[in-house]
């Protein structure tokens, strides 16, 4: 895809990943995982007047086309799918109602069947990074630095960790076969039953020197409430760990609820700071402040980002980065400056909508060509990702213990 993730390729964040990419994206885009200000749902009833042109057309494939099986409903959902493409605008998209589930699915960061591991590279195989408690992998003694051998009998394919995810996620209750190896060299064979796994939006981990790695996967979950607690339930176990510098991993974050990134700003900006700018097609400016104060105002952070940090996550970084609050450090973000609204209609169908711009509290819009530009440029090259060196990271680490001293 173009950009390396951090380490933490929990599998069914992998498979959310991939159903963004192959679902709903076209190249390197991570468009619309949000970034929503409102849903609407709209009420379908009657039979709205259609042009003649669309109904001499609609007439004549119902009576003249050879292949007489086609439905009314896809012929509609084609046309309605054509005028929003017309729009040119890849972040403006129109879901059926069968591909409306799966959108709905993928941005809520709602469970998928899996195991509940987290997956790495180690010497250039894919490994074990983390095992989710309570979970199939858990269960069956599956450990961190096990090391994938062959899934459901074959070696094929296992040395690419979306190839593994392929293989490894299925159907709730459906069986799936590894062989690990341990890191005493043992190999040992795992039968296991993949069931729905939940995974959380943010990861923390407390490195060496009082630094604490603060990952969020995306800013997205059940509910924005959900997601509001689910991140100050995070912040508490933080303020436990009492840091003396705080990582903020935004790297591979597709984004998610625009008003997210405002409330995780009030965790580090002072109140009433000002975050972000909404500006609507009448040109009108809607400005979002921070609503609270939080805890960690005064510690030093460094925000990592690459080419798959948009949307929400950019908000976040541009504020963070504009009030010289973080040193940004990794590769320049996606550029996603664009908010959607979702349309849901009463079919089940939805239509997602570019509706306004988001600026940054300079003004400054944020596009593809005009992305967050990092502070200090870090490449991550495939090599040092796939032998599990993070230079990154390492960066993050090394200015934190300068500024901690």
């Amino acid at each position: 895809m173009g950009r390396f993730f951090s380490n933490k390729y929990v599998l069914s964040i992998v498979t959310i990943l991939v159903a963004i990419a192959i679902g709903f994206l076209i190249g390197e885009h991570y468009p619309n995982n949000g970034l929503s200000s409102s849903n609407t749902n709209i009420n379908i009833s009657g039979s709205s007047q259609n042009q003649k042109l669309f109904n001499n057309v609609l007439d004549l494939i119902h009576s003249k086309y050879f292949y007489s099986n086609v439905s009314s409903s896809s012929l509609y959902y084609g046309a309605i799918n054509g005028m929003v493409s017309s729009l040119g605008d890849p972040h403006s998209l129109f879901f059926t109602p069968s591909e409306a589930k799966v959108y709905n699915q993928t941005i809520s960061g709602n469970s998928f069947a899996g195991i509940g591991v987290s997956l790495g590279y180690s010497h250039g195989k894919v490994a074990i990074e983390q095992v989710l408690p309570n979970t199939p992998a858990s269960n069956a003694g599956i450990a961190v630095g096990d090391i994938i051998e062959k899934i459901n009998g074959s070696s094929k394919n296992v040395t690419n960790i979306s190839d593994v995810v392929n293989m490894v996620r299925g159907k709730d209750n459906t069986k799936v076969d590894l062989l690990l190896q341990n890191p005493a060299g043992k190999k040992i064979n795992y039968s296991l039953e993949r069931k729905v796994v939940h995974v959380s939006s943010i990861y923390i981990k407390k490195l060496s020197s009082g630094i604490v790695d603060m990952e969020i996967l995306r800013f997205s979950d059940s509910s924005l409430s959900h997601w509001e607690n689910n991140f100050t339930s995070e912040i508490s176990k933080v303020e436990a760990m009492h840091p003396k510098g705080l990582i903020l991993d935004l790297r591979g974050n597709p984004g998610g609820f625009f008003e997210a990134a405002i409330y995780a700003a009030g965790e580090f900006l002072p109140l009433n700071s000002l975050v972000s700018i909404q500006q609507s097609r009448s040109g009108g400016y809607n400005k979002f402040n921070t609503t609270y104060q939080g805890s960690l105002q005064n510690i030093p952070i460094v925000v990592l980002v690459n080419g798959g940090t948009a949307s929400a996550a950019e908000i976040l970084t541009g504020a963070l980065q504009y009030y010289k609050r973080a040193i940004v450090v990794g590769e320049n973000t996606y550029g996603k400056g664009t908010a959607q609204n979702v349309f849901t209609f009463s079919n089940g169908a939805i239509l997602v909508l570019t509706t306004e711009h988001w600026l940054l509290p300079s003004y400054r819009w944020i596009t593809p060509k005009n992305p967050i530009i990092p502070n200090v440029l870090v490449s991550l090259s495939s090599s040092d990702f796939k032998n599990g060196i993070d230079t990154q990271l390492q960066k993050a680490i090394s200015i934190l213990k300068g500024k901690i001293g």
